[in-house]
């Protein structure tokens, strides 16, 4: 799939496009992802939504490690600051 992705990333400008699905779906999607990472971004301490977020991204309990969690602490970080702007 990524593969297919990366090679419409040249023929197409939106998103949807690139992703090769309608408008509608990628509006669904979008909505139902938004929300969940919204959720997340609730929980009101860095390591708790970091935690979440790389729960959430598909890495189990046992694969996030101290340097996937700083990571994603920078993460949560950067989109508070960028959101509270």
């Amino acid at each position: 799939m990524v593969e297919e992705v990366l090679s419409r990333v040249k023929q197409f400008n939106k998103i949807y496009e690139i992703l090769g699905i309608s408008k509608e779906r990628y509006d669904e999607l979008f909505l139902k992802h938004s929300t969940e990472l919204m959720e997340i971004l609730k929980t009101g301490s860095f390591v708790r939504a970091s935690i979440e977020l790389l729960r959430w991204l598909g890495f189990r309990d046992e694969e996030i490690t101290l340097h996937r969690l700083m990571k994603a602490i920078v993460v949560m970080k950067v989109l508070i600051h960028y959101i509270n702007k």
